[in-house]
């Protein structure tokens, strides 16, 4: 039975689950904690731009304040073919960085960044000196994949390349199942590095679709969550899963009530 506080159900979290602050993605900081309150999510992962939004040193203290465990704080990475654009991508990242360690996130996250012109290993060596003045001991980074139709976001377009990515510059890697679910062998892919598995970030997806992002509740759609996480599971993998769904279909739902379900259904994939 739910837990009452106030006027509000508080849901019951699984452990390892974390809530992503883009599944509700138009709402500040502020309107984020209140509901993280009335559903008892105890975990997240920032979004740095909506921190920054509300001003990072007050930011941090909101999410301090509020007991909120950090799993990791993300933002967008670099213009890799343009490394004019290096030193204000490298401050606003120092900046989200600092966030990330002040709230003890274990990972910042990034995108691979645009590589536009690049080869796939000239825009690795690119990141990799990008990166360099960015590097702490106390805080990993770790890089997402993306969709080969963003090539202003990132380089990196399947799990197996971020493990390789990642292995070469040693980072940590995002595993964003909405994408990676029907890579062939990805038990192996997994299984072959997982100790750099940072986050796992789960959805579902409605076919067909033709708009991005257009990300379900976990259970509405195709993606094979409980075989996929079972796979990472059985692979070692003791890290938080995030609920990140963003898209019209949530936006339609309503961002409480998509959590809601979202939380639900994510648990039972634990059993």
């Amino acid at each position: 039975m739910p837990v009452l506080r106030g006027s509000h159900e508080v849901t019951s979290v699984h452990p390892r689950l974390a809530v992503n602050s883009l599944s509700t993605a138009t709402w500040s900081l502020e309107q984020d904690l209140e509901l993280y309150t009335t559903l008892g999510v105890g975990s997240v992962a920032l979004y740095f731009d909506k921190l920054a939004a509300s001003g990072s040193e007050q930011a941090t203290k909101l999410v301090r304040d509020a007991g909120l465990r950090t799993v990791h704080v993300f933002t967008r990475g670099f213009t890799l073919h343009d490394p004019s654009t290096w030193p204000e991508d490298q401050a606003r990242l120092g900046r989200a960085l600092d966030v990330a360690v002040e709230l003890g996130a274990p990972w910042f996250g990034i995108t691979a960044g645009a590589a536009v012109g690049l080869s796939w290993d000239e825009a690795a060596d690119a990141l990799a000196r990008a990166l360099e003045p960015l590097r702490r001991d106390e805080i990993g980074i770790t890089v997402e994949q993306t969709l080969p139709i963003r090539p202003e976001i990132g380089f990196v377009h399947s799990l197996r390349d971020s493990f390789d990515l990642a292995a070469r510059l040693d980072l940590g890697v995002t595993m964003e199942c909405n994408y990676c679910f029907a890579e062939r062998d990805l038990a192996s892919t997994v299984a072959a590095d997982v100790h750099r598995l940072a986050t796992v970030q789960i959805s579902d997806l409605v076919v067909p679709s033709t708009m991005i992002p257009d990300r379900a509740v976990p259970g509405d759609g195709v993606v094979p969550l409980r075989d996929v996480l079972s796979t990472v599971l059985a692979a070692g993998y003791e890290g938080p899963v995030e609920i990140e769904q963003l898209g019209p279909r949530i936006e339609a739902e309503g961002y409480e009530a998509a959590l809601r379900r979202a939380i639900a259904a994510a648990g039972e994939l634990f059993t």
